[in-house]
């Protein structure tokens, strides 16, 4: 169990709130408008989830609050719904190692049992009524996509749009909520099965039960780009147009051949993704794919061995529970198997309304500097997404623009801070507190490498004679295991982050791909620029 602490010695009361569900999406903190966005389409997601099951939510409760610039979930509700109706047991929170419950609950008698198994198998129907969906619910979210890509962006267009967003967001962004609610549900249970075991011992034991994913979007992402450094590497050309570094204009300049087939491929595909991509004012692939091409660069000059993938073992964790929760905890696997298929998904749905969404705002944005009410397009970014509303319908006064430009300085300057302070990783009340248990295994194995990082479009590496051999072995790290970061895997042979959890998008591709891997290593990973080893089976990284 991840122990807190509170930032300052205080009486924890009210309501908890976790940013775990938002990771893969919200690693950083984020601009005022990607943070209003997320607030209000993770709400509207909650809520057709929980009346999707019947559970009876009650309206305009808050559901997510942001704090420094990253998202909270609010986790005592929606405890207490599953609690009420499906006798799900709420989470327990470890605090200075003391553990307490985040809501009042008793284990239900016998005939309440019986009343409450209707709410679980409710929750069942409901999950693989998701999967079985999601192919149209993809599909629904890319042809929005593409239509907002074909307009021109008239006055009426724009609002047009505007009036969507929330709406077809909310829709795509319900599988992500359920699955990654219900894989916290399921992953913590194994972890109370497993409750004689350290935190590692027992995240260790469910890596390998999961084993790799065997379908999903991160594992094509990463096996296109293997195949696209292949070609590259057989292609002299390519190789000199890489290592030229002149990526602009990269359409007109490509070599012809396999690897310009492939990657006008993968940009039909997946163009409309990027790294970072839950930050809406960073650009995407199709906008600016040189980080793509900075991977590409990497793979021709050392592409790593191919290494076997993690094959599912149930076993060990078989038998490291009581025998009489040992069927339980196979059913538990195999859900969080199925969840984390449904959350690639998902967060690729719900990509296409990120893509689209930064399309409405940059039009948005250039309207609004033609009469001098924004003083540059990406300013748009630091309101919120109401604001923009408002700035676009003429409900905000214009008058004073010199007003309104210092909105934008001053969230900017403040979003700068934000983003060096140590995250705070759950919210007790209004109290903080961090996470004092670090390092968690995420995928097996051992590897080192040099460390390196995608900050938006560029690669940081480290160069020095003192790496001898291991400079052209690369150890990825980064803020959260999201999904995107996928196209990494080929070049590296490990990877290293932040914040992050066993069952996250990253995790499972790099199970699937044989590359070690370690998750929650705390904000100052994203510091390290020395030569790493990451032991995924003990959940440990040292420096060379």
């Amino acid at each position: 169990m991840i122990d807190y602490q509170f930032i300052e010695a205080a009486t924890e009361d009210g309501e908890v709130w976790k940013r775990s569900l938002l990771e893969p999406l919200a690693p950083g903190a984020l601009t005022p408008f990607t943070a209003s966005l997320l607030t209000e389409v993770t709400a509207r997601a909650w809520h057709l989830y929980f009346d999707r099951l019947g559970f009876q939510p009650a309206p305009r409760q808050r559901i997510v609050r942001v704090c420094e610039g990253r998202p909270f979930t609010n986790v005592s509700i929606s405890a207490r719904l599953d609690a009420e109706n499906a006798g799900v047991a709420p989470p327990l929170l470890q605090i200075d190692g003391v553990e307490r419950s985040i809501i009042a609950w008793e284990k239900p008698g016998f005939l309440a049992g019986m009343k409450l198994g209707r709410g679980a198998k409710k929750i069942e129907e409901t999950l693989t009524a998701l999967h079985r969906e999601l192919p149209e619910i993809i599909a629904k979210a890319a042809a929005w996509h593409q239509r907002v890509v074909g307009l021109r962006w008239s006055q009426a267009e724009v609002l047009q749009i505007m009036e969507e967003i929330e709406r077809v967001g909310s829709a795509a962004m319900l599988p992500y909520f359920a699955a990654r609610h219900n894989l916290e549900v399921a992953c913590r249970r194994l972890l109370q099965l497993l409750d004689a075991r350290t935190p590692q011992e027992s995240v260790a034991l469910i890596a390998r039960a999961l084993g790799g994913m065997k379908h999903g979007v991160e594992l094509d992402m990463a096996q296109r780009m293997t195949t696209l450094g292949k070609h590259a590497a057989d292609d002299n050309a390519v190789v000199d147009w890489l290592r030229a570094d002149a990526f602009a204009g990269w359409e007109e300049t490509l070599p012809g051949g396999a690897f310009a087939d492939g990657v006008r491929d993968f940009m039909a595909v997946y163009g409309h993704r990027a790294i970072g991509e839950g930050e809406i004012a960073l650009p995407r692939w199709s906008e600016a794919p040189q980080s793509l091409f900075v991977v590409l660069r990497a793979l021709v000059e050392s592409m790593p061995e191919v290494a076997a993938p993690v094959e599912p073992d149930i076993s060990a964790l078989l038998a490291a529970v009581d025998g009489k929760a040992r069927k339980e905890a196979q059913q538990l696997i195999e859900r969080m198997r199925m969840l984390i298929e449904l959350q690639s998904g998902a967060l690729h749905a719900f990509s296409y309304i990120l893509a689209g969404t930064r399309r409405w705002a940059l039009a948005a944005g250039r309207e609004a500097t033609v009469d001098r009410r924004l003083k540059a397009v990406d300013d748009v970014f630091f309101y919120e997404i109401e604001e923009v509303k408002e700035m676009m319908t003429g409900e905000w006064n214009i008058s004073d623009l010199s007003g309104i430009h210092a909105v934008a300085d001053e969230r900017r300057a403040t979003l700068a801070t934000w983003r060096k302070h140590k995250p705070v990783d759950l919210l007790w009340g209004d109290r903080k507190a961090v996470a004092t248990t670090t390092t968690l295994p995420a995928s097996a194995g051992v590897a080192d490498g040099a460390a390196f990082t995608l900050h938006g479009l560029e690669l940081h590496k480290l160069e020095t004679s003192s790496c001898d051999r291991r400079s052209v072995r690369r150890v990825y790290i980064g803020a959260a295991p999201e999904s995107a970061a996928a196209v990494v895997l080929p070049a590296c042979t490990a990877f290293a982050t932040a914040d992050g959890a066993v069952f996250d998008p990253l995790a499972a591709s790099a199970r699937a791909l044989g590359k070690p891997g370690i998750v929650a290593c705390g904000a100052d990973i994203l510091k390290t620029m020395s030569v790493l080893v990451v032991d995924g089976d003990s959940g440990k990284v040292t420096t060379i």
